[in-house]
């Protein structure tokens, strides 16, 4: 009997409990957890699309290496020799590639810093 008075109490209880009501702020809370689970998202897929470009770089670059000396290695020896015998001759041989590939070299990893600047700047 005394369990039976304790079960109608508490439907009581419930009956009277008014109708259950949403906070003032819930839309924006749910909002703000949707464009934070969007955002991890953005973020994952970025992190695949470098890891996905690294890995095609580096096939990219192995496959050429590979297919040069494959096909073209016996005359890369050979001219690899003779520029290392032409260096030792002079120390002044310094050819006109060579300062290209520098000045290319450098305005690239300046070009790459800026980027990455300019990255961090928007999305951090």
């Amino acid at each position: 009997m005394n369990e039976e008075q304790k079960d109608k109490g508490l439907k009581k209880a419930v009956k009277e409990q008014p109708q259950f009501r949403l906070s003032s702020n819930f839309t924006f809370r749910t909002m703000q957890k949707v464009e934070e689970a969007a955002l991890l998202r953005e973020r994952k897929i970025e992190r695949r699309t470098l890891y996905a470009t690294i890995a095609a770089s580096l096939f990219l670059i192995v496959s050429c290496a590979a297919y040069t000396f494959v096909f073209f290695g016996n005359a890369v020896k050979e001219s690899f020799n003779q520029g290392i015998a032409q260096i030792e001759k002079s120390l002044m041989y310094f050819p006109c590639s060579c300062l290209l590939f520098i000045v290319i070299v450098s305005l690239l990893l300046f070009f790459d810093q800026w980027m990455r600047k300019q990255y961090f700047k928007r999305n951090l």
